[in-house]
């Protein structure tokens, strides 16, 4: 049996810059910063956007035994996150500096909106219609 999805691996080159962005600029939590094994030069680094959430976002700096994954990181890493009040989160995100690739676009499953991260990777924002 499945229980939920643990975490989500976003892939970064650079975790200091990547941790700064998600949590000091987002503002999610830090759950976990600790090396991937003993001497390891990466460290396991995850985040999530507030205190209960379970599904962790893992900023991964591919290493040598997962080389295929440097070419994703700048590019869309299919991460979508649940919002609420979407024009007001980008409007302080852009406050805040985020670059917006896409401005809040309406559409009858949600309201939809992309931003960078501080990699380069694209994140799309979703608020879900209320009912």
């Amino acid at each position: 049996m499945f229980n939920k999805v643990g975490t989500v691996s976003v892939y970064v080159s650079d975790q200091d810059r990547a941790k700064d962005f998600y949590i000091n600029t987002l503002g999610f939590e830090l759950v976990t910063d600790q090396p991937l094994f003993p001497g390891a030069t990466t460290r396991w680094v995850s985040v999530v956007p507030k205190k209960g959430v379970e599904t962790e976002l893992i900023l991964y700096v591919p290493d040598e035994n997962w080389e295929h994954y440097k070419q994703v990181v700048g590019k869309s890493q299919s991460i979508t996150l649940d919002v609420t009040d979407i024009m007001a989160l980008i409007a302080e995100l852009k406050k805040k500096g985020v670059r917006v690739t896409s401005e809040p676009d309406p559409q009858p499953w949600g309201t939809n909106a992309m931003i960078l991260d501080s990699e380069g990777n694209t994140i799309l924002l979703v608020e879900t219609p209320k009912k």
